[in-house]
């Protein structure tokens, strides 16, 4: 006997779609639109970035500064980098960063606002270089009441910017600690490059050994900074054969006369190849 509602369901349904063809597997190194991009591969995520000093004049300063303009010239305005000192007394950051506008408060202050997770507040406190880098100065006062680089980080991310932190010298500051216990902050730990600065880098990568465990030292990159010229390559040689093993990668940044002026530091002033080593180390943090 036909089931006149079933005939009835199967004449007025209408037939099921085609099921789509499947895409084609691509390549691992197709380009992917991001953020809008035309086709081109961009980082989704870049990590903050925690820049240690092995020594005293170790170059983390300029570092930092560098690092952040090479995420923005990079990032082609779809990365917003900050460069936080993050010394204890406050350090020359701000200084020698600001080549276009002078910080006009410090990171206590940008701390006390009502709302220091909106960019507007972020941008009201902090100075400006010339590639778009904001620049968070310190002075050497505590930080709030239960604030710490950790909220420091929330906050700037919760703001969508890249916070590359300053944390200056030694690596055994009780500021820093926090952000060493965080898997996903990179670490560059920059050292003069003269043998007896190299003679005091294996305590330091020993004492992040025993108090943050083999994965921090492992997956932290070493910045030598020629200070003296053409006076690096060997020193190079030499850390990257004794403790290339120890970390993610040994790399220089040539002396460079504008860093040596010790005066404001612009992006577009520095030389060919020390731009080309900070692009470089923003590539090796990926």
């Amino acid at each position: 006997m036909v089931d006149i509602d079933d005939l009835i369901r199967r004449v007025t349904q209408p037939p099921a779609p085609e099921p789509e063809p499947r895409t084609p597997t691509g390549s691992p190194t197709d380009p992917v639109p991001l953020h809008g991009g035309q086709g081109r591969l961009v980082r989704a995520v870049l990590p903050s970035v925690l820049v240690l000093g092995g020594s005293g004049s170790a170059g983390s300063s300029t570092t930092t500064l560098g690092l952040a303009a090479a995420a923005a010239v990079d990032g082609e305005g779809e990365i917003w980098p900050v460069a936080v000192d993050a010394t204890l007394g406050g350090g020359d950051l701000g200084l020698r960063g600001c080549d276009a506008m002078p910080a006009v408060s410090t990171v206590q202050n940008w701390l006390s606002a009502e709302h220091p997770e909106l960019p507007s507040t972020v941008g009201a406190c902090s100075g400006q270089t010339t590639t778009g880098v904001r620049v968070l100065s310190r002075s050497p006062d505590p930080l709030p009441r239960r604030e710490t680089l950790v909220s420091v980080a929330r906050h700037l991310e919760t703001a969508g910017l890249l916070a590359v932190f300053d944390a200056g010298a030694p690596v055994t500051s009780r500021l820093a600690a926090p952000l060493l216990s965080d898997p996903r902050v990179g670490l560059v730990i920059t050292v003069a490059a003269r043998p007896d600065a190299i003679n005091r880098l294996q305590p330091s990568l020993s004492w992040l050994d025993e108090h943050f465990s083999e994965f921090v030292v492992g997956d932290a990159v070493i910045v030598l900074t020629e200070q003296v010229p053409d006076s690096g390559a060997a020193i190079l040689e030499h850390v990257s054969a004794h403790l290339g093993s120890w970390v993610r990668a040994v790399m220089l940044v040539p002396f460079d006369i504008h860093l040596a002026g010790g005066g404001l530091i612009s992006w577009h002033r520095l030389a060919a190849e020390t731009r080309d080593a900070y692009l470089a180390l923003l590539g090796e943090l990926r």
